[in-house]
Parts: C-alpha cells; sequence; structure tokens
C-alpha cells in the first residue's frame, strides 16, 4: 500500500515537471518571437514621446518660420485685395504694405486669410511675418509686389474709319495703337499686339453695314472700346 501511494506521488511530481518544462518552453519561444520586438516598440513609443516633447520645449523658445504668401495678380484695378497664405500652427501673422503694418490674421489649421487690404496707388509690396504665442518673431515672408492701376489702356485707331465702305474681300483689316502689355479684341478675334504697341487682325464682316467693336483689355482688366461702322457690297 504505502508503496503504491509513493508511486503515486511520484507520478504527479513527474506531471508537474513536464508541465513546468513545457511552460518554460511555451514562454522562451513567446519572449524570442514576440515579446523582444514588442519591447522594442515600447522602447521606441517611449524615445518618440521624450523628441516630441524635446522638440516642442524647443519650438516655444525659438522663432516661428516665415509664412508662405499665395499667389495673386500682379496688376488689378481693385483698391481692396484679399492676402491669403500658410504659417506654423498656434501663430497669427501680421500683414505688411511696404512695410507698413496694415492687420493681423489668425492662423487655422495651417493656413490665415486677411481680407480688404488697402492698396494705394501704383506698387505696392505686399509682405508678412509671423509671431508666436510667447512673442517670438519671425523674419518677413518673401515680398509679392502688387500694382493697382485704375487708368484704362490707351487705344488709338487707324482703320478703319466710320462709315468706310469695302468691296470684293470683306475681311476688314483694322490697326491702331494701344499700350505694349494690352489685348486687343475685335468682333472677338484678337489681334497680334508688337512690342511698340501696335496692332493689327482682320475681321469678316457680311454684306451690308456692320459694326465692329474693338476693345483693349490691360493686366489690371481695365477696358477701353471703340466701334466703327463700315460698309461692304460684294
Amino acid at each position: 500500500r504505502l508503496e503504491r501511494l509513493s508511486r503515486r506521488e511520484e507520478r504527479k511530481v513527474v506531471k508537474r515537471i513536464v508541465y513546468l518544462s513545457l511552460f518554460s518552453i511555451i514562454l522562451a519561444v513567446f519572449l524570442i518571437t514576440l515579446g523582444i520586438p514588442l519591447l522594442g516598440k515600447f522602447a521606441d513609443f517611449l524615445n518618440l514621446v521624450f523628441r516630441k516633447n524635446e522638440i516642442s520645449q524647443v519650438d516655444s523658445k525659438s522663432a516661428p518660420r516665415p509664412p508662405v504668401l499665395d499667389l495673386f495678380l500682379q496688376a488689378t484695378n481693385s483698391a481692396n485685395l484679399t492676402i491669403s497664405g500658410f504659417s506654423q500652427d498656434e501663430t497669427k501673422v501680421v500683414i505688411y504694405n511696404d512695410s507698413q503694418n496694415v492687420g493681423e490674421a489668425e492662423v487655422v489649421s495651417g493656413k490665415f486669410q486677411f481680407e480688404n487690404l488697402k492698396l494705394k496707388d501704383g506698387q505696392n509690396e505686399i509682405s508678412a511675418k509671423a509671431i508666436s504665442k510667447s512673442g517670438k518673431e519671425s523674419d518677413f515672408s518673401q515680398g509679392v509686389k502688387v500694382i493697382l492701376d485704375k487708368e484704362p489702356p490707351k487705344l488709338e485707331l487707324e482703320s478703319p474709319s466710320e462709315g468706310q465702305s469695302f468691296s470684293q474681300d470683306n475681311r476688314i483689316r483694322v490697326s491702331g495703337k494701344t499700350d505694349k502689355d494690352a489685348q486687343i479684341y475685335a468682333n472677338g478675334f484678337l489681334a497680334s499686339v508688337t512690342a511698340e504697341g501696335n496692332f493689327e487682325v482682320l475681321v469678316p464682316v457680311l454684306e451690308g453695314e456692320t459694326t465692329i467693336e474693338i476693345k483693349a483689355t490691360d493686366d489690371a482688366g481695365n477696358t477701353k472700346v471703340e466701334s466703327r461702322k463700315v460698309n461692304f457690297k460684294k
């Protein structure tokens, strides 16, 4: 009887040893395959957190980067201009016209917009600065030049004359002088303009009386219109 009990105890001890051995093997495999990589990732996570804290501390002490202005027209006939662009979050943007402070804009999700900037006649140079919450100022952004021009372009017609009659060829030559940077349209046909401002275009007409409308447009959007009545007979 005692021998039977001792054998049972031996079997129990052997089972425990086998179970513990299997558990140790499984644990070792887990640590090798998953545990060590997980520890590495956890270490990387801690490193990232500490680096972010260091970067935020440096950013709070250093000046922000200059804003970047969106491109806009280099010439306009409107005295009010909307300025937009990009800047760092948690900053405000100060707008300057010819180095004079003309207003501020808040930055939302990296973008800002300033409306109704008043332009003066002639050339204006727009720039901006970013200011952090701690009061640090960036350098000026790259300046953008814009011209306020309300004057219509020159338009002097040389041909045709008012009421002039034509026959045979129904293509009427329209010519004259304008500003060198202007565009000329005669009844919708684009004329060629030389560096000296001379322009010329052929406009087809129907038989009878026709009105030819000549329109000059400059870069600022100003226009000047003249018209001539001509007669064509086959």
